[in-house]
Parts: C-alpha cells; sequence; structure tokens
C-alpha cells in the first residue's frame, strides 16, 4: 500500500513538473542541438564541411533559428556519425525532429529494460513504469530530450556493452558508444579483463576507421582541430561542468583554473585505478567508473551525467539501509538540474517537483526504507529549494536568447572563434560564485556515488543482495 502511494504520488509529481509547474519556453528550434546535427548532415550531403562555418547555411534556414543574429551552432560529433545525421537530414526538420526524437525515447525505454535486473528488478510493466518516472525525474535525461542529444543512445550503448555476453555485440556497442567521445571513458569499466577489453578496443578501432572512410584523412584532420578548438574555447565557459570551469566560475585566473582541473583530472584517475584494482564487483566498478567521468572528461555538459542514471538507480536499490541515505543523496544531486535553475527563474517548482518524483519512484521499488533515509532525501530537497531561490538573484544568461549582436567580422573567422564570441556576447565567461556552487553540486553527488559504489563492492554482506554483475 505504501509503495503504491509513493509511486503514484510520483507519477502525479511528474504530470505537474510537465503542466502546472512548466518554466517558460526559450526561443528557437525543436530540439535545440539536433539543430547542428542535422545541419551537419546536410552539409556533408552536399560535399560541405561540416566542422566550418559552412553549417550556418543550413542552420539559418531552419524554423526557429534567426538568421539575422548569425546564431551559429558548431557540431564537433565524430565523422562516423555524419551518415545518420544526413540521413535525418534528407526530411524536413520538423519530420526529422520527430524521428529523432522517437529514437531518444526508444534509447531511454532501452536503457531501462536493461538496467531492471542490474537493479535486482523483475521486468514487469509496473517495475518499467516506475522506472520511467525515476528518470523522468532525472534532470540530464529530461534535459537531453528537450535539447534533443545523443547522449541518450550512447549512454544506452555502454550499458549495453557492458551487460552484452558475446564479442559481436560488446565490440559494436562499444563502437557506437564511441559517438560521443567523452562519455565513451566509461567503457574503460569494461578493460580490467581480456575477455572484455578486447572486443571494446576492436570497437573504438573500428568506429574509427568508419570515420576515415567517412571524410578520409583531410576530414580527421578537420574533425581533430575542430575537437581541440572547441575544447579550447568552451573550457572556461559557464556551460561547462568540469573542474576547471568551476574553478574559473570561482574567481581563479585561467592558469589555476586549468592546472586545478588537471588536478582533479588525476586524481580521478588514481581513483579509478583503485576501484579497477581493489572493488571485485563488475556492476559497481561499471557505477563508479561512469560516476567518475566528469572528473576527468575535459568536456563535459550537464546533460552527459544521463550516463550516470543507471548507476544512481543500481545504487539506490541495491544499498543496505546504512549506504542507501548516501546513494540517494548523491542520486538526488544528479538528478537536479543545477543549471536549469540558474539559468531560469521559474524552473524551481519543476525541478523540486521532478528531483521528488525520482527520488520517490527510486523508494518505492525498495522493501525498506529507514527514517534516516528519509531524512537525507528531505534535507536534500531542501537544499534544492534553497539553491534555487539563491540562484533566482544570480541569473545565468541563456545562448542565443541573451547574445549581444555579433561584430560583422565575426562573420569570416573559423567556428571555433566565432562560437567563443557567441559566448561572451551572452555573457557565459562572466565569474559567478553562486554559478560555479550550482555546478559543484552535480560532481559532489557523483562523488557520493562512487563512494557508495565502494563501499558496496567492499561490504556485499552488509548490501540487500550481493552484486557480481553480468558476465
Amino acid at each position: 500500500m505504501i509503495r503504491g502511494a509513493l509511486l503514484a504520488a510520483a507519477a502525479l509529481a511528474v504530470a505537474a513538473a510537465f503542466t502546472i509547474a512548466r518554466p517558460h519556453h526559450p526561443a528557437g528550434p525543436s530540439l535545440r542541438d539536433f539543430e547542428a546535427y542535422y545541419a551537419a548532415g546536410a552539409t556533408w550531403l552536399r560535399g560541405g564541411d561540416p566542422y566550418s562555418t559552412a553549417i550556418w547555411q543550413n542552420e539559418r534556414n531552419l524554423p526557429g533559428v534567426l538568421a539575422q543574429r548569425y546564431e551559429v551552432l558548431p557540431f564537433v560529433g565524430p565523422p562516423a556519425t555524419l551518415p545518420l545525421f544526413a540521413a535525418f537530414a534528407r526530411f524536413p526538420y520538423a519530420a526529422a525532429a520527430n524521428g529523432w526524437r522517437a529514437l531518444l525515447f526508444a534509447s531511454l525505454l532501452a536503457t531501462l529494460w536493461l538496467a531492471a535486473p542490474l537493479a535486482n528488478l523483475r521486468r514487469s510493466p509496473l517495475t518499467l513504469f516506475a522506472l520511467a518516472i525515476a528518470a523522468l525525474g532525472f534532470g540530464p535525461v529530461t534535459s537531453a530530450l528537450a535539447l534533443g542529444q545523443i547522449v541518450l543512445p550512447v549512454a544506452l550503448a555502454i550499458l549495453a556493452a557492458f551487460t552484452a555476453s558475446g564479442f559481436t555485440g560488446k565490440a559494436l556497442f562499444a563502437a557506437i558508444a564511441c559517438a560521443q567521445p567523452n562519455l565513451a571513458l566509461s567503457l574503460a569499466a569494461g578493460l580490467r579483463d581480456r575477455r572484455n577489453a578486447i572486443p571494446i578496443i576492436a570497437g573504438a578501432i573500428a568506429f574509427a576507421i568508419v570515420s576515415l572512410g567517412v571524410v578520409r584523412v583531410p576530414g580527421i584532420v578537420n574533425y581533430l582541430r575542430a575537437l581541440q578548438e572547441h575544447g579550447y574555447t568552451e573550457r572556461f565557459s559557464a556551460i561547462q561542468l568540469t573542474p576547471t570551469a568551476i574553478v574559473y566560475g570561482l574567481g581563479a585566473n585561467e592558469y589555476t583554473a586549468a592546472l586545478a582541473g588537471l588536478l582533479v583530472a588525476v586524481a580521478g584517475l588514481i581513483a579509478w585505478f583503485w576501484c579497477a584494482r581493489f572493488l571485485p564487483d563488475r556492476l559497481m566498478l561499471f557505477c563508479a567508473t561512469c560516476a567518475l567521468v566528469p572528473f576527468v572528461a575535459p568536456f563535459f555538459h550537464q546533460h552527459d551525467l544521463a550516463i550516470v542514471l543507471v548507476p544512481a538507480v543500481v545504487l539506490v536499490l541495491r544499498a543496505s539501509p546504512a549506504v542507501l541515505p548516501i546513494a540517494l543523496t548523491g542520486a538526488v544531486l544528479c538528478a537536479t538540474n543545477w543549471l536549469g535553475l540558474a539559468q531560469r527563474s521559474d524552473a524551481v517548482a519543476q525541478t523540486v517537483l521532478l528531483v521528488a518524483a525520482f527520488a520517490l519512484a527510486l523508494l518505492a521499488m525498495r522493501a525498506e526504507v529507514t527514517k534516516r533515509t528519509l531524512e537525507a532525501a528531505a534535507v536534500t530537497l531542501v537544499l534544492i529549494v534553497t539553491g534555487g531561490l539563491a540562484a533566482h538573484a544570480h541569473p545565468m544568461p541563456v545562448w542565443p536568447d541573451a547574445m549581444a549582436p555579433l561584430g560583422s567580422s565575426a562573420h569570416f573567422t573559423n567556428i571555433a572563434t566565432v562560437w567563443h564570441a557567441e559566448q561572451v556576447a551572452t555573457g557565459l565567461f562572466a565569474r559567478d560564485t553562486m554559478w560555479a556552487v550550482l555546478r559543484c553540486a552535480s560532481l559532489a553527488g557523483c562523488g557520493l556515488l562512487v563512494y557508495a559504489a565502494i563501499i558496496h563492492s567492499r561490504s556485499p554482506a552488509d548490501s540487500r543482495t550481493s552484486s557480481p554483475g553480468p558476465d
């Protein structure tokens, strides 16, 4: 009865979040980031360079884009993804966006299907419904759905590579995961033993060969140059979730911020090697690896945290009562769209409702919930409300709505320079302590998930069920 009431409350919270508590929708085309995928596919299809300003000739004609403002959005995806996006670009944007949206939802549902047994759940309609409610309450997932980000298919591929049993399946899914290289770092969880490492490496090599076949050597050079320039352009931007960008936002100069980011990355790598050496549980190593990626990746956005949805669900549902408050607090911090709180003053109610739905749906699937766990969840929700109210006094500008006009000279430079100018004109390189603190909360959540995974793996007798993970 209590579990049913918790799940019903979670479903009502999600419904209210997307109806009565829905904040204003920013201007622009549907699935804003899919705009760049679509335009890159169209540019490549016509023989142009999708890693240059030539992409703007296709973006400017999309519905919702203000051509007179010159709001070019760069494409930095690997060349192997271009044929996929070119296939979508053969259709009108509205039809392509709907097709891409369907693919994202299908990827999310497949992820939940694979995640259920890892969390010791039986695949039933009610269980999948509860997991779907939890996923919709997970801020990075809803953000990825709203933006049309490829992170959801990539997250599915990463999980599928972990759960697949044969060489071909592991290699294929590892190759697909390389469509977003920064998230593909999560595949490192399978490098500890040869049986998994060989197909993962083979998949990565196959992906590189396909990329070479798509754009040839000059195209690969253009891609690598664009990737390097884009990473440098966004290095200190407020839309980055990396330690480097956060330290810069706290007031440090560029050298100090870069050094701090490097030190955190080294610490993250050491932590991963320790986990790979001492955690006997494959599933917990997978969870810890996914949660460590934001600390070591040189490029990481809020929606990229969708890769920790499955670790968050697994850890909350498998944790012992003693570890549950740690796992739930970390999961809730990761589930909160802190960037959305900073950018939209009217998003507090929706954010609280979504995070509450995420927590309630997971607690409804557990057999026991302690008073300490409920207190941890309540305190975390209070912190979210407090952070949202504090962010109201420090609004972060939104690209391209807040972007000032660019100089005419920007039209003739390379796309990385234009993108940097657009962010400067938007105000995303301003140093604001509140923006940085809010982003720190996401990293704190990841750190707690890593800690929970270590405790679970090192003390399986104290956990609800030992979790050797799939072979």
